[in-house]
């Protein structure tokens, strides 16, 4: 954990956020703003996530990279291991003057004595490896979560687009009817007609272009999730800010201890210590010894037998300079290791210091968005009395009514902004998923 040198910077939202419905006059209101309640059969966040840990072929990828990784470490392991052989063959030959034909067949046991310790410096490595490829794997389930946690925000913002763009719509078709009720009774000119069928066109258009939106956020839901499709009406609304608190000092301190590419370079410059130790066994001595039992014979295979054991011991002298030369390269490599290391450290840093301002800033952008939505519901709610009262004139009535649906809008893209904040600084830190669920994705929950 990082020493605590500035004053603990909490940031907590806990933003309430006003159901349309109250805002709006009762003309203009839509039944789909009023409340976010979630149905217990509902696609949540929560099931997206289970079924994208589940079916994702990326971490089908990662866990295959696992599980070769153990083997390599059992095939490391093999090497201290004895070996015992079974062989038999037949030869004939003929010439001139004679013709024969043997028959021999052996058991033979061989057993590494001592290498100098190049067996466990193997298997060593080799574990190392397997615990990077064990964070690779874990940093591919975060950027799976991440993937879906954001395609999951952006289908609920594009959803609200779309519905705040229907009722739009609805309002400028009802101010269009105003306008022609008004002008068959001769107390409004056709000018007003003719600029609220314009106003509603433009309505339309936005529409067909929010509903396209919406279409292109469910396809990227369904890829991020590993499925061919979704149905945007089974995905929960869940654009909401819940209370995150977070210092600053405290989130760094997060970042390494969790993050998994961390902790994977860490096992690597590790494995990269060991190959350069291991390299430097190049001229090392190695023991080995065996036994071996064989029969033999021209017509019966049991005519003869015989047994030995066998000592060896391998003396490297000279090997061309191979020794040195694994060697200048290992070293090379650790140093590449601790240097991208480092590099990443220092990026961890940077995006957490990113995130902290982005949050920051979505959070002012949330409480300005809700006030200017307030504002503009009041001045529709104006607007309306003063056009219904034939006080007011088109270009009022046209301003609060787009007005009122940018305000919404611009609140929509607020809290987005804000939820898509928070999922960022759980990625930088490395606590999308904690770690005592990362083997069970049906139990992942929300922090």
């Amino acid at each position: 954990m990082f020493p605590v040198r500035i004053r603990r910077i909490t940031i907590l939202f806990i933003v309430a956020i006003m159901g349309a419905g109250s805002l709006v006059p009762a003309a203009f209101a839509s039944e789909k703003t009023k409340g976010l309640a979630i149905s217990p059969d509902a696609l949540t966040l929560e099931k997206c996530v289970a079924i994208a840990l589940s079916y994702s072929p990326n971490i089908l990828a990662s866990s295959s990279d696992v599980e070769s990784q153990r083997a390599e470490v059992e095939q490391a392991a093999t090497q201290q291991r004895g070996k015992l052989q079974a062989s038999a063959s037949y030869s004939y030959s003929h010439d001139a003057r004679k013709e024969s034909g043997r028959i021999e067949t052996d058991l033979s046991f061989s057993q590494s004595i001592f290498d100098w310790n190049r067996t466990n410096l193997s298997v060593k490595g080799a574990k190392q490896e397997l615990a990077a490829k064990i964070q690779d794997e874990e940093n591919t389930r975060q950027t799976v979560i991440y993937d879906v946690m954001t395609a999951y925000y952006s289908l609920n913002r594009a959803s609200r687009m779309a519905d705040i763009a229907s009722e739009r719509v609805e309002n400028h078709r009802k101010r269009l009817k105003w306008a022609q009720d008004f002008y068959r009774v001769g107390t409004k000119a056709k000018i007003e007609e003719t600029k609220a069928q314009t106003d509603l066109s433009n309505a339309r258009f936005d529409l067909v272009a929010a509903q396209g939106a919406r279409q292109k956020a469910v396809s990227a839901l369904a890829f991020a999730m590993g499925q061919p499709t979704v149905t945007p009406n089974d995905v929960a609304d869940e654009l909401e800010v819940k209370p995150y608190v977070v210092a600053p000092e405290e989130a760094l301190s997060l970042a390494m201890e969790n993050r998994p590419d961390l902790k994977g370079m860490d096992a690597r410059i590790e494995a990269s210590r060991t190959s350069l130790a291991l390299a430097g066994k190049g001229l090392s001595p190695s023991l080995a010894g065996g036994a071996g039992y064989s029969f033999y014979g021209e017509s019966d295979p049991f005519e003869n037998k015989g047994w030995q054991l066998k000592v060896s011991l391998n003396l490297p002298i000279l090997d061309g300079g191979l020794t040195k030369a694994r060697t200048k390269g290992a070293s090379a490599a650790l140093r590449g290791a601790l240097a991208r290391r480092e590099g990443l450290r220092q990026s961890v840093i940077l995006s957490v210091r990113t995130a902290f301002a982005s949050l920051s800033e979505a959070n002012e952008a949330v409480a300005a968005a809700s006030e200017s939505e307030r504002l503009a519901a009041e001045t529709l709610r104006l607007a309306q009395g003063r056009y219904r009262s034939e006080v007011g004139d088109s270009l009022e009535i046209s301003d609060a009514v787009d007005g009122y649906a940018k305000a919404r809008m611009n609140m929509v893209q607020a809290l987005y902004n804000q939820m898509a904040a928070i999922v960022e600084l759980r990625k930088v830190t490395g606590t999308l998923l904690p770690d005592r669920e990362r083997d069970r994705p049906e139990k992942w929950i929300k922090r």
